[in-house]
């Protein structure tokens, strides 16, 4: 199957859509402002190159999820922009088996799998969830790859803390970081919180992330930690916002702090005075 370069297509239709419709727009930026109806209309024009038609429909012949899924990596390996409609008609098919070969093949380039958990996401499905989780204990795919599942399983509700407090416990530090990202969402657990307290304690170069985590575990315990680092002396303009904010939120007050000479508190109040 030929690639069609859709984004080259559509460039060339506002284009000419551009020279017939200069007129009627005092600016450019007003025109720019109708590029989004001029892409629906895009779509749903029959094109010649299509064979009479429309963009939004190049795919809907198509019925095998898996070649299209290999009809996705082509388009990224000859480095040609991936088609909306594409990605528009592996969704409505829905086959969450053919995503997840792709999502799982450590061969398939990033951006194809990339483009398959957000589609995965889209499709509400928990097939992943395993692989998911697998994957912030090992830590052997690439970062962005790990947030976007990371993501995922964030969504995929309470059903992901069974088998994420089973990993958890199996994970290193760094695993289990990652995982507390979904566990600190569903306090309670003893395990989770004091991990989350003594990375705070220890990782003064990440006070800010634990912070957050700990207001989200709801544990009054942690207010000892937090309020002996919102005092100390070396503690940031930034780190101790966070800091502040999770004191607040587990019901008690910050100390009140000077940084009038902390580099990023007068970047801040510059901004502010713009």
């Amino acid at each position: 199957m030929e690639l069609i370069d859709f984004d080259q297509r559509f460039s060339d239709y506002l284009n000419q859509w551009m020279e017939k419709n200069r007129a009627n727009y005092k600016t450019p930026e007003e025109m720019e402002e109708q590029a989004p109806d001029v892409y629906l209309r895009f779509l749903n024009t029959p094109a010649d190159w299509l064979n009479g038609k429309t963009p939004g429909e190049a795919f809907d012949d198509q019925q095998d999820a898996g070649e299209l899924c290999k009809l996705l990596i082509r388009y990224i390996t000859e480095e040609i922009p991936v088609p909306d409609p594409l990605l528009d008609r592996l969704l409505e098919l829905g086959d969450e088996k053919a995503a997840l070969e792709l999502v799982t093949d450590a061969t398939a380039p990033c951006e194809a799998r990339m483009l398959m958990i957000d589609l995965l996401r889209q499709m509400e499905s928990t097939a992943p969830m395993v692989d998911y989780i697998r994957w912030q204990v090992e830590r052997n795919e690439e970062e962005e790859i790990l947030d976007n599942a990371l993501e995922s399983l964030r969504l995929m509700g309470d059903k992901v803390v069974k088998p994420a407090k089973l990993a958890f416990n199996a994970a290193q530090a760094e695993g289990k970081e990652a995982l507390l990202d979904v566990l600190c969402d569903y306090p309670g657990d003893e395990d989770v919180f004091h991990f989350a307290l003594e990375q705070f304690k220890k990782t003064k170069d990440k006070r800010a992330l634990y912070a957050g985590y700990l207001a989200k575990l709801e544990d009054d315990h942690a207010l000892e930690a937090l309020l002996e680092a919102a005092e100390s002396e070396d503690v940031s303009y930034i780190d101790f916002i966070e800091i502040r904010s999770a004191i607040e939120r587990l019901g008690s007050e910050a100390p009140i702090r000077d940084f009038s000479d902390d580099p990023t508190y007068k970047a801040v109040k510059r901004l502010q005075v713009k």
